[in-house]
Formats: structure tokens, C-alpha cells, sequence
């Protein structure tokens, strides 16, 4: 899904480049702070055994997202998300994580005026997280590492408040999910076999995003 979600983000900037070079279109580059609440599912099989556990996630992230006006009230962009999962503190020792989310998105702009921005929008994704983790008891040291990727949608609506021609605020809140699958697993530098291995994790929440948005406004007809 990676390579498919790519190859549709180069035919979509593909067919924005010609109707920039004819039309006088506003542009937009959105950049910030995010965070999410996620209900996570994990389930577990290794062999004939089973694990499974259902919890919440919190995870903080940095956006970057990029918007093209097709028309006054329809945009057409990528989105892009970095950052991590929030462990709990009796838990964190020698545990680190990070994820890499790439999206296209289609966006309906519901008020449009000169300052102030109205939109909601839907998008599709893939993403990537890695999982690292370090212990050290009596019997064994480890050194273990989780990638799992997969696809996912996100459903939001959000404000722009332009503070002048080119910079604004943007707060944006949404539905997130992610469908994660274990893709490989590496235990003290050793990749393992995944025959008898089979991991998922998926995520549904509640995303938020507080920024800037930096444009190049439309010319006054």
C-alpha cells in the first residue's frame, strides 16, 4: 500500500503542475504540534498461543501537511505525520518508539472567506511504527525490535485564521485509525522467523493538531 498511496501523490503533484502554471491557485503549507487518544487493539499468536490485549494509547506528534485549491471550495494534498507513542511511566524503561504516517487527502472547504477558513476533510494513509525494547535480568539480555506497517483513514474537520496574506492559525480535531501488521522482528540483532509469528495492532481515536498555515495567496481578480 506504501508504494501505491506514492505512486498516486506523484500523479496527483503530476497533474497539479500544469493547471498551477495556468491558474492563480492558493497553495498551503501546514505545520505543528498533534496529539492523539487511541483505542488500541493488540492480538498476539505465536504458534498455538494466543495473547491479546485491549487498551488505550496516547501518542504526540509533528504534522506537515500540504494543500492545493482545485477550486474555491475543493483541495487536494499530502499529509505526513511524525512521532511516538506516550509510555506509561512505570513502564517506559529501555521501550522507544516511532512512527511515520504518508497520506493523500481530499478536502471540501465549507466557509471560505478572506480570513477564515471553514473545512472538512478525508484522507487515506500508510504508516510505519518501530518498536524497540532492552532488558537485562538474571537469565538474559535482549535487544528486540518490532516494525510493523499497514494502511488507515482519517475523517476531520478544522479552522484557518489568517493573520494576514501569507500566515495563519489552524486547529484541526478528527478520526484517526490504523491497521497495523507485524512485518519483521529482530531479537539481538537477529531477524526471526514470522511462519509461526503473526502480530496486528489497530488503533481508532481521536486526533488534534494546533499550528501554522503559510500560503501563496490567490491574485486579486
Amino acid at each position: 500500500m506504501n508504494k501505491a498511496l506514492l505512486l498516486v501523490g506523484f500523479f496527483v503533484m503530476g497533474l497539479m503542475y500544469p493547471v498551477m502554471a495556468q491558474r492563480d491557485k492558493e497553495f498551503q503549507i501546514r505545520a505543528g504540534f498533534g496529539w492523539s487518544i487511541y483505542d488500541a487493539d493488540f492480538k498476539l499468536k505465536n504458534g498455538n498461543s494466543i495473547q491479546e490485549n485491549d487498551d488505550g494509547a496516547l501518542s504526540i506528534q509533528l504534522p506537515l501537511e500540504f494543500r492545493y485549491e482545485l477550486t474555491e471550495r475543493w483541495n487536494i494534498g499530502l499529509d505526513m505525520k511524525f512521532g511516538s507513542y506516550v509510555y506509561e511511566r512505570d513502564s517506559a524503561e529501555g521501550k522507544s518508539n516511532s512512527f511515520f504516517v504518508f497520506g493523500i487527502a481530499g478536502e471540501y472547504t465549507i466557509v471560505n472567506k478572506d480570513n477564515f477558513r471553514w473545512y472538512s476533510s478525508f484522507g487515506i494513509h500508510a504508516a510505519s511504527l518501530v518498536i524497540e525494547e532492552k532488558s537485562d535480568d538474571a537469565i538474559e539480555y535482549k535487544e528486540e525490535e518490532w516494525t510493523y506497517s499497514g494502511g488507515g483513514i482519517r475523517l476531520n474537520t478544522g479552522v484557518i485564521i489568517y493573520l494576514g496574506d501569507v500566515v495563519g492559525l489552524n486547529f484541526n480535531l478528527g478520526l484517526d485509525t490504523h491497521n497495523f501488521k507485524l512485518k519483521e522482528y529482530i531479537k539481538n540483532s537477529k531477524k526471526e522467523d514470522l511462519s509461526n509469528l503473526d502480530a496486528t495492532l489497530k488503533l481508532a481515536g481521536l486526533d488534534g493538531t494546533i499550528g501554522l498555515v503559510f500560503r501563496i495567496p490567490r491574485k486579486n481578480q
